[in-house]
Parts: structure tokens; C-alpha cells; sequence
């Protein structure tokens, strides 16, 4: 991985810049020992007078609660000062906001109460947050959903006294409440906050907006309009929440989340808590058209790609034990008429590619392709799921035994792979990381993240644990999250990857390796494949229904009508992720390879 800043004498590793805002930098860290993910948060080194926020650290390191990121320690460096804070992965309720993905009344709800709770430990021990807003809301992903957290506690308030001896700037104009514009900080102008940040969950945009100026007129003068189609009971707390006059208003988060709460039974008691608080219109529903196949005389349900030196590509196709080869050009090939293909000892599982060609896993060894050496085993007494290949091809990691480990650890072996003209294929002797383990963990992919890192994910009952080692055989540490994973697959950006989550069928997962992030995003299909395009990522299910998203959740195309793959694989090209895909179905004894072009599954997106 390429070098990184790191904080003096630290005890964390930094993992990447994760967001920044007008207090400093945010970071993702591990713990050097322990492998605990931690925030690390740059405050700007003037901005803040010494013995300020020494006093305003104490109240920090003080409150706990499971709503509040929690702040663990001071750090010093030459930059300045760094807390150590807790870190929530699913990033903010703003990104979740600007996504397409449908919340519930019961989620909307939930992290209001959520946020609530937190407000009233805080306010009860004399903290006013002074700057609520989504993007102050983390959230911590958990199966199936999230739990909202309030970061930046004190500090908005430390900044808001800076502020008033002439030395900084803080608040948010859309999310102010009238009083703070007169320099008053009580704690019900946090709930006025609540009130517009609750408005904008149920009707996805705030009651007032415009310039900083315009903005605060509204809060002054203007009363919010809150259409019908928000509940009579639930109306009635967001007009209260936002009231200009502080004796009208919610005096103390405790009384909001009363009432909040009693609006949340009755949506329990009518059996509407998981209906979505408002509908969304998706792009067009299109038909899909008719795809151009090539037949084959044998199923398919293993398939690959090698680029050839001078033209098109080796297309490898494969079911159980047989393997076959074809001349793929550009345009696609003519329909073999007879084709005599080999025979492996065991079932084909999977091809890996390399840039000399790829690696057919079968289910209990290794076959190294080359265009310029053939074929041969490099290994054997693998797990087809233990499997990875160093993107540059120059070494390969297995692992052995069955899915489950009864065993205290699991063996990673790593392999230095060469080939030269002169002297051929060439497999060094191997090394290996032990990864520790409980009995029951489940195997689901050893994965190749870079050119000197291989991470082996496995399950422990409903978490998802990433487990890191080197190609010198050291092992790094682990990362664990409380998502159920299943289904990932790599994409072209580094350290990306697509996941699917378990009892959670309308969701796909955009994970990030470095710095540690996912986010969640929900379809109105069952995903079961997941590919990387040029403009998005396509997901498809089993019944041929297809949906385009990209990197924010947002919607692009939906499709119907779709063939239903065996394997999939794309045509990548050296100017970035594929626009062409072959997919392979089964015939009864025969298969047919369709090309699929990006133009056919968005046409609109590239017109």
C-alpha cells in the first residue's frame, strides 16, 4: 500500500482521509495492537485556545453514551492536536439522504430518538452541541439497518466561544434556530435542529432555503409549512420543535422524545412502521432488448478472458471437470460447430485473471494459464473460496481445509509466482501467515487487495471479519464489522469492493478496505449478480430485473426481461472499467454466450 502520514509516536496506523470539515481533517486509524478501528480528528492549531479545550476535553472524554461518538484521547504532533474518537463507518445521515435508498417510518423514528437520547445525556451534563445537522450524524451500520450517532459534541461549542472572541466561525444557517443568531446558545436551540434535521427525513427537503441571508429570515419570520401527507401527532411535534419563541418550544430533549416516542407506538399499534415515509420516483422501467448469442455445444458455468498479443481474446469456458477453449474477436466469434476440449481432475470452480493470462481454480487445486507457457498445476489441496492472485500476477495465495475451522487458526500460504521466455514458470517455496480463528468461522473469500496485501474474510455468526496479511507471510491484524457479508466482489478502484448482506435481499454494499468504509444502499429488485460498469454498478436478479446505481446510491436505469447468467465476465479495458460483458446461459446440454453492451442496459445515460 502506498506510504501514508502517520501521527508521531502514535499508537494508531492511519488507513486514509476519510472527511473534513471547520474543525480539521478526519482519518480512519487502527489500533497497532489491538486492531481497533478509531477516528482521528486534526483540530486546527490556532483555532482553539489551550486552556479552552483542555477544559472542554474533560467534559468530552466524560460523556458516554451508545449515541454519542465516543471521545477515547488526546494525541499530540507537530500539526497540532488529534482526538481519538469512535469510529462509525456508514458515514453520514447526510450521504443517506442524498442516496435513493427508501427509509422506513420506523427508521426515521429511530434516529431521531436516537439523537434525542444522546441530546438530553449531553444537555443534562451542560453541553450544547450548537451545530446538529446530518452531517454531524454518523452511522453505524448494523444488520439489516443503522443507529445514528451525534459527533462533534463540545467541540461546535468550543468553536462557537472562539467564534465570539473574534478567532473562528461555526454554525449552519439552514439548521439555526432564531436565538442563534443573537449569540445564544440554550439547549433548545439543539432541538430547533432536530426539528428541520426530523423535517428533512420525512419529506427530503428542509422547510426553508436560500442564502445565508435569506436563510436567516426564514428562521426569524417565516413559519414552516408541513404538508398533509405528514401525521397529525407527528406534525404537531415538528411544529413545536420549531418554534421562534424559546417558552413555545421543546425545553428539554427528554419531552420531545416523549412524544416522539408515543407517535412511534402508534405507528407500531397500526402495523406502519415499515412502510417507506415517502415514495420516490425511479427512472422508467425499460424492456429489455433482444441480445445478440453465440451457441455452444456444452453448458457453461464458468467463464474467462484472456487478451491475446495480437487480436481479441481466449475465451475459457467450463462445467464440472471439462474446460474449452475459443478465439473471442472483438466482434465476437462464429458458432463452433465441434469442439474437443480436456478434461481437469476436479470441478471447475472459478477463473482468476492475470496479466499473463489467469488461474483455473478447480475445486481442490490451481491451473496456471499462460498465453506464452500453456497450462499446468501450481497448486493442490486447495479451498476454491481460498484463493487469490496478486494484481501484477507475481504471487498467489491459498488456503487449505473446508469452509468451517474447527481449528484455533487457518493457514494462509503464499507463493512467488515468475515467468520468463527463458526460464519458464517458476513457484517459490512457500510462506505462511497463520490467522487466528474460532471454532465455527466460516471461509468466504481470500482476496488479493493490492500488490503486498491479501485479506481473507470470514464469518462469525452474524459479523463480518477482514483478516490481513503480507506476501511476506506476516499477519497485520483484523477488522471487524457487525454486517453479515456475503458475495464480494472487487471492482477497479482500489481497495473497492461490491457486497451482498444477508437477510437484507433489497441492499448492495459499497465497501472500502482503505480507509475502512461501507455504505448501504437499497434497490427495489433481489440482487444476485453484481458488476462493475463504466458509469455505475449493475445489479440483477435472478428473474432478469436489472437496476444501475452509482457511487451515491442514486438510481440510474431500471430494466426488465434480462437473460438469467450462469457466469458473467467483462471485457476490461486499459481506459477503465468494461462497457462490454459476455454472459453465459444453459440450455439443457447446450449454452449460449450473449454480449451485452453497456448502451443496452443504460441507453439513456449514454445518449
Amino acid at each position: 500500500m502506498a506510504p501514508t502520514r502517520q501521527i508521531r509516536r502514535s499508537q494508531y496506523y492511519i488507513l486514509g482521509l476519510v472527511g473534513h470539515g471547520q474543525f480539521g481533517r478526519v482519518y480512519c486509524a487502527i489500533h497497532r495492537k489491538t486492531g481497533e478501528l478509531v477516528a482521528i480528528k486534526d483540530l486546527h492549531k490556532d483555532r482553539f485556545p489551550t486552556h479552552q479545550f483542555l477544559r472542554e476535553l474533560r467534559f468530552l472524554i466524560s460523556l458516554e453514551h451508545p449515541s454519542i461518538v465516543t471521545c477515547h484521547a488526546l494525541e499530540h504532533s507537530a500539526s497540532g492536536r488529534q482526538l481519538v474518537l469512535d469510529y462509525c463507518e456508514g458515514g453520514t445521515l447526510r450521504s443517506l439522504l442524498e442516496s435513493d435508498t427508501s427509509l422506513t417510518m420506523q427508521e426515521i423514528l429511530g434516529f431521531s430518538l436516537d439523537i434525542l437520547a444522546a441530546l438530553d445525556c449531553a444537555h443534562r451534563q451542560g453541553i450544547v452541541h450548537c451545530d446538529i445537522k446530518p452531517e454531524n450524524i454518523l452511522m453505524e451500520l448494523v444488520p439489516g439497518g443503522w443507529v445514528a450517532r451525534i459527533s462533534d459534541l463540545g467541540i461546535a461549542r468550543l468553536s462557537q466561544e472562539a467564534k465570539q472572541a473574534g478567532i473562528g466561525h461555526t454554525g449552519s444557517p439552514a439548521y439555526m434556530a432564531p436565538e442563534r443568531f443573537y449569540n445564544q446558545h440554550p439547549p433548545a436551540a439543539d432541538l430547533y435542529a432536530v426539528g428541520i434535521v426530523l423535517y428533512e427525513l420525512l419529506l427530503g427537503q428542509r422547510p426553508f432555503s436560500g442564502t445565508p441571508m435569506e436563510l436567516m429570515v426564514a428562521h426569524l419570520n417565516q413559519s414552516p409549512a408541513i404538508p398533509t401527507q405528514v401525521s397529525e401527532p407527528l406534525g404537531n411535534i415538528v411544529r413545536k420543535a420549531l418554534q421562534k419563541l424559546l417558552p413555545k418550544r421543546y425545553a428539554r430533549a427528554s419531552e420531545m422524545r416523549a412524544d416522539l416516542m408515543a407517535v412511534y407506538q402508534i405507528y407500531q399499534t397500526q402495523g406502519s412502521l415499515t412502510q417507506p415515509a415517502r415514495s420516490k420516483t425511479p427512472p422508467d422501467l425499460d424492456l429489455a432488448p433482444d441480445l445478440p448469442f453465440v451457441p455452444l455445444p456444452h453448458p457453461t458455468t464458468v467463464m474467462g478472458l484472456v487478451p491475446l498479443p495480437h487480436q481479441g481474446y481466449l475465451l475459457v469456458t467450463a462445467n464440472q471437470q471439462r474446460v474449452w477453449f475459443y478465439h473471442w474477436a472483438q466482434q465476437g466469434m462464429a458458432a463452433p460447430t465441434d469442439s474437443q476440449g480436456f478434461t481437469l481432475p476436479c470441478p471447475v470452480q472459478s477463473f482468476l485473471p492475470t496479466p499473463q493470462g489467469g488461474v483455473i481454480v478447480t475445486s481442490e487445486s490451481l491451473h496456471l494459464l499462460s498465453t506464452t507457457h500453456g497450462l499446468g498445476c501450481i497448486a493442490e489441496g486447495t479451498h476454491p473460496q481460498g484463493v487469490a492472485v496478486a494484481p501484477n500476477g507475481r504471487w498467489f495465495a491459498t488456503t487449505a481445509g473446508h469452509g468451517s475451522t474447527p481449528q484455533a487458526a487457518v493457514e494462509v500460504t503464499i507463493r512467488q509466482l515468475t515467468m520468463t521466455l527463458e526460464q519458464g514458470v517458476k513457484i517459490s517455496a512457500p510462506v505462511t501467515a497463520m490467522v487466528p480463528t474460532e471454532p465455527g468461522d466460516q471461509l468466504l473469500i481470500l482476496l488479493a487487495v493490492d500488490n503486498r496485501h491479501g485479506v481473507l474474510v470470514m464469518r462469525r455468526g452474524s459479523r463480518t471479519l477482514f483478516h490481513t496479511v503480507t506476501r511476506r507471510g506476516n499477519y497485520l491484524g483484523c477488522i471487524s464489522t457487525s454486517v453479515p457479508l456475503y458475495s464480494l466482489l472487487p471492482t477497479r478502484r482500489p481497495y473497492r469492493y461490491l457486497a451482498l448482506e444477508d437477510n437484507c435481499p433489497n441492499a448492495v454494499l459499497l465497501i472500502d478496505l482503505r480507509p475502512f468504509r461501507m455504505l448501504r444502499h437499497r434497490v427495489d429488485i433481489v440482487p444476485h449478480w453484481l458488476f462493475e460498469t463504466a458509469v455505475g454498478y449493475g445489479l440483477l436478479s435472478q428473474a432478469g430485473d436489472f437496476a444501475m446505481i452509482n457511487d451515491e446510491g442514486h438510481l440510474l436505469n431500471r430494466m426488465t426481461g434480462l437473460p438469467c447468467p450462469q457466469a458473467m465476465v467483462p471485457q476490461w479495458s486499459t481506459q477503465g472499467p468494461p462497457t462490454q460483458y459476455l454472459w453465459s446461459t444453459n440450455q439443457g446440454e447446450t449454452s449460449r454466450i450473449y454480449t451485452v453492451e453497456l448502451s443496452d442496459l443504460a441507453p439513456d445515460i449514454l445518449i
